[in-house]
């Protein structure tokens, strides 16, 4: 069983990632894989909805995967990104430094929130 889920909603030209605890590396290399895919099947201007609210602490070297994908994501004409998490005020510092390369991205406590910044993009 993964440690995350993805998705994508084509009338909504969205991906939704959650995460259910930390990926090993063989894991995030699976995961890279499949969002390489659908950010190359989504049209450009896609959004992003990342839940992270289960607080996910990834090694050095997903950390390294992850900015690569962000890199890609980025190149593929993402929009938005909206991220799902917890109160840690830890994790959003960390959060908000590594998701500052997207030019629209805000952290949000629930879903709700998460969906209607990104549909009003």
């Amino acid at each position: 069983m993964n440690n995350y889920t993805i998705r994508y909603n084509p009338l909504k030209n969205r991906i939704y990632i959650t995460f259910s605890k930390a990926l090993d590396l063989k894991e995030a290399k699976k995961y890279a894989q499949e969002i390489n895919q659908l950010t190359n099947k989504a049209k450009p201007n896609f959004t992003t909805y990342l839940d992270i609210s289960c607080d996910p602490i990834h090694s050095k070297k997903v950390n390294d995967l992850f900015d690569n994908l962000r890199k890609n994501i980025i190149d593929k004409e993402v929009k938005g990104v909206a991220t799902i998490m917890s109160k840690s005020k830890v994790a959003e510092l960390q959060i908000r430094r590594t998701l500052q390369i997207f030019k629209h991205h805000r952290i949000f406590s629930n879903g709700i929130e998460a969906e209607g910044y990104l549909d009003s993009l």
